[in-house]
């Protein structure tokens, strides 16, 4: 999977929050989720890392100069000077998957929800109740499990040592319920080698090459169309230079008003996909309940982020 070059998806911007009188807790209740194209000359020394809530510099420095030669992004500033960064996922410019030295710190991980465990997605709705709510979020019951199956976790990727752990996601619609403060956290998916940063598991379709992914991915892209068959829904997504082609069932759809009117709307979606037509069409059947959904637009910005 090809590397994002910065990795710093969006910044905390507080006028309240001081690094090193606040506390790191208190940072996203004082705060509001920036982008780099967020950014304005208001907000200069006032955003921090989401990851480690130290401050963070906006290049270009002047947000009226053009992007077109350079990508707007958030770097860290001096790790002399801010030490806690140092260590920071979000400044490792090449994502080698979350290590844990031992099983505690994964159990650790685990009971704090920075690391996520996903042993599958749910076939099924849990639920006959509504969910989605009148704004447009996921409702509690439509996107969390009871305690499912143990998974084993790698604990590290190249010492071979793994962790049975409980998992308690089965949708993709919790991955976009909160998706700022997911984008940050571990997610260990179905099939993984190893957990990483869910921003560094999102693949964006319109990349998709002649050489398919050999194992399921977590993609997501924008919507172009959609078409209603006899017995399922075809869901057209922007993919460069493939037609990108997504087979649904009506009555899923339905339910996370899924439809023609989600045209322009990003959706996250968890497949191998296949070649259905001599490498022209590229297809993905999702068929089970938890494995897409509709990303709220409110984070749109956020993930367009992801697909530079």
């Amino acid at each position: 999977m090809e590397q994002r070059v910065h990795r710093i998806v969006f910044g905390y911007y507080s006028e309240t929050w001081l690094y090193q009188v606040n506390t790191k807790e208190q940072l996203k209740p004082m705060s509001l989720a920036v982008t780099p194209e967020e950014f304005s000359q208001e907000m200069r020394r006032k955003v921090y890392c989401p990851e480690c809530a130290t401050p963070l510099t906006r290049t270009p420095a002047d947000s009226s100069i053009s992007t077109n030669s350079i990508t707007a992004h958030f770097r860290h500033g001096s790790s002399k000077r801010y030490p806690e960064s140092k260590n920071c996922n979000l400044r490792i410019k090449t994502p080698d998957g979350l290590k844990y030295v031992n099983e505690e710190y994964v159990k650790k991980a685990i009971e704090a929800k920075n690391l996520i465990v996903v042993s599958g997605w749910k076939q099924e709705p849990p639920t006959l109740d509504d969910d989605l709510r009148e704004d447009g979020e996921y409702t509690k019951t439509a996107i969390e499990d009871e305690l499912g199956p143990e998974t084993l976790v790698p604990i590290g990727r190249h010492n071979g040592q793994e962790y049975s752990a409980p998992s308690h996601i089965s949708t993709v619609m919790a991955l976009c319920k909160d998706f700022p403060s997911n984008l940050n956290k571990g997610f260990y998916f179905p099939n993984s080698q190893y957990p990483m940063l869910l921003s560094d598991q999102l693949y964006p379709t319109r990349k998709i090459s002649d050489d398919l992914p050999s194992k399921e991915t977590l993609f997501f892209g924008v919507i172009s169309e959609y078409r209603r068959l006899s017995f399922r829904h075809v869901v057209e997504v922007r993919s460069g230079d493939y037609t990108f082609k997504l087979y649904t069932k009506p009555e899923y759809n339905e339910r996370k008003n899924l439809d023609a009117t989600s045209v322009g709307r990003y959706i996250l979606f968890s497949t191998k996909p296949y070649w259905e037509s001599k490498q022209s069409i590229v297809a993905a059947k999702l068929y089970h309940w938890g494995a897409y959904s509709v990303l709220p637009r409110k984070y749109d910005s956020l993930i367009r982020q992801l697909e530079a």
